[in-house]
């Protein structure tokens, strides 16, 4: 790597081109850069440039890496975040600016790149950040209590996430068992470290790990598969792909269908006369449609009811003057 004591001065330029926007800035409106690549001393691309382009990226970090490792000034997720808080979207001019003075004349991109990974390695990223490592504190605290420093909470939470990892811990019952036993575990070393007698801590220990079965026989390996779920998660993110076979039998009740689907076939197919069968019994449930459509009663006729009830009484009338004149006839005959 090129150090900055190796680049000579910048030369002062009145007038420059964006290589992004292609507009005509003066020097303030460029960031200045001790890397090689550019000898005047300032970044070909314009400050409004570059801030378009964090913010279009939400100003994340990978972001910023890359434009730090153009300028060849260490990223510094902590000094960026201070920074960023103080001047808001226009950070970066500001950010190059602290660079270049003399506390970190000796230090480039790549001197604190190989650091950034191993934070990102480690998960370590939000260590970096004031706010991050107060949130993830107040989180821990509310999990193991407000009585435990930042070292205490670290060891306590390393050590369960270990337990998680290599046991077998089933239930609300056990998970509660293995925070107690990182509790214990803490007080053990802090009493050793003080020179105190830890007999009684020891004894709880022991039997609450066999309490708990934390035995090595319990112990179950990383690589292992606690259900076939997790099997084929692995395997599906490995690129498998399960076969599907349509059409095909798989078990007793699809063999029993395509019995059953066979045999109707050739009920059909060889029975004599079967199908002329079907046929006629077609035709008839037709017929059997169709008169109940069009019915022999005539009740789709219509008929004037008041005119044949007036009817009938006229004819019942008529009958009954007809035997009263009778039987008067009869009387005076015998008289």
């Amino acid at each position: 790597m090129i150090k900055g004591n190796n680049i000579k001065p910048p030369k002062d330029f009145l007038v420059k081109t964006c290589a992004r926007c292609k507009n005509d800035f003066g020097p303030e409106n460029f960031s200045r850069t001790k890397s090689w690549f550019y000898p005047d001393g300032y970044l070909p691309i314009c400050n409004n440039c570059l801030k378009n382009f964090l913010k279009e990226n939400d100003f994340n970090w990978i972001s910023v890496n890359k434009i730090c490792q153009y300028a060849d000034i260490p990223f510094i997720p902590t000094k960026w975040e201070e920074l960023k808080e103080m001047n808001g979207d226009d950070v970066f001019p500001i950010y190059a600016l602290v660079f270049l003075g003399e506390e970190f004349e000796d230090l480039g991109w790549g001197d604190y790149f190989e650091e950034f990974k191993r934070l990102q390695r480690e998960n370590s990223i939000e260590e970096e950040i004031p706010k991050l490592r107060e949130e993830k504190i107040r989180k821990l605290k509310e999990k193991w209590g407000a009585n435990y420093d930042y070292e205490g909470l670290t060891y306590l939470e390393n050590l369960y996430n270990g337990i998680l990892q290599t046991q077998n811990v089933n239930g609300a019952l056990q998970g509660d068992q293995a925070l107690k036993l990182c509790k214990i575990s803490y007080e053990i070393d802090n009493c050793i470290r003080e020179g105190s007698p830890v007999d009684k801590l020891l004894a709880s220990y022991d039997k609450l790990v066999k309490t708990a079965e934390f035995t090595p026989k319990n112990v179950k390996s990383a690589s292992d598969f606690d259900s076939v779920g997790e099997l084929f998660h692995w395997l599906e993110k490995r690129g498998w792909k399960n076969k599907y076979y349509d059409g095909v039998t798989q078990d007793i009740v699809d063999e029993t269908i395509k019995n059953i689907q066979n045999y109707n076939q050739r009920l059909y197919i060889n029975e004599s006369g079967i199908g002329d069968e079907i046929t006629h019994r077609i035709e008839n449930l037709k017929m059997a449609k169709d008169i109940e459509e069009q019915s022999h009663y005539g009740l789709d006729n219509e008929y004037d009811l008041d005119n044949y009830d007036n009817a009938g009484y006229e004819d019942l009338f008529k009958d009954q003057e007809e035997d009263n004149f009778n039987a008067d006839i009869g009387m005076s005959d015998n008289v």
